[in-house]
C-alpha cells in the first residue's frame, strides 16, 4: 500500500502520542511543579476531536465499524450484496452530512478563539468535514467491490473476536 494511503493512520498515531504527552506534561507540571499548564486541556481536547473523526474515517476504510452478522450470514448471496450496498449508501449519506454540516460549523466558528491558546475553534471543527470527505473517498472502492459482489463477509466467531 502506498505511503499516501496510510497518512490518516499516521495522523491517528501521532495524535494519540501527542495527547498522551500533553496530558502527561500537564499532570507533571500541576502536581510536581505546582504550576499547571493552562493550555494542556485545550490542546488535548483539540487533538482528541481530530483523533476521533480521523479514526472514524479509518474505520470506514478498514470496514471495522460494527455490523450485525447474524442476519447477513443467513441471507442468500444476492441479498448480502444488496444489503452491503444499502449499508454503504447509509454510510455515504452520513459522510455527506458530516462534510456539509462540518463545513458550515467550521466556517461559523473560525472567528472564535480558544480562551487560553488563542487558536481558532475552526481547527477543532475542521475535523468533521475532513472526516466526511475521507469517508467518501474510502467508500468509492468499497462500493465498487460491493457492486461487483466482491465484498467478503466476515464469519461470526463464537469468541467474539
Amino acid at each position: 500500500m502506498s505511503v499516501v494511503a496510510n497518512i490518516p493512520e499516521a495522523i491517528g498515531g501521532i495524535t494519540m502520542l501527542a495527547i498522551t504527552l500533553v496530558l502527561f506534561a500537564g499532570v507533571v507540571w500541576r502536581y510536581f511543579f505546582v504550576d499547571p499548564l493552562t493550555w494542556s486541556d485545550e490542546i488535548s481536547r483539540l487533538l482528541f476531536v481530530w483523533l476521533a473523526f480521523v479514526g472514524a474515517a479509518v474505520g470506514v476504510k478498514r470496514g471495522s465499524h460494527s455490523a450485525v452478522a447474524f442476519f447477513e450470514a443467513r441471507m442468500p448471496a444476492h441479498w448480502r450484496r444488496v444489503m452491503a450496498l444499502i449499508a454503504l449508501a447509509a454510510i455515504a449519506v452520513m459522510a455527506c452530512v458530516l462534510l456539509y454540516a462540518g463545513a458550515v460549523e467550521t466556517a461559523e466558528n473560525t472567528g472564535q478563539l480558544m480562551p487560553v491558546t488563542r487558536v481558532s475553534r475552526g481547527w477543532q471543527y475542521a475535523a468533521v468535514p475532513f472526516s466526511g470527505a475521507l469517508m467518501l473517498i474510502y467508500l468509492v472502492p468499497l462500493a465498487l467491490r460491493a457492486w461487483r459482489g466482491q465484498i467478503a463477509t466476515m464469519p461470526h466467531r463464537p469468541d467474539g473476536e
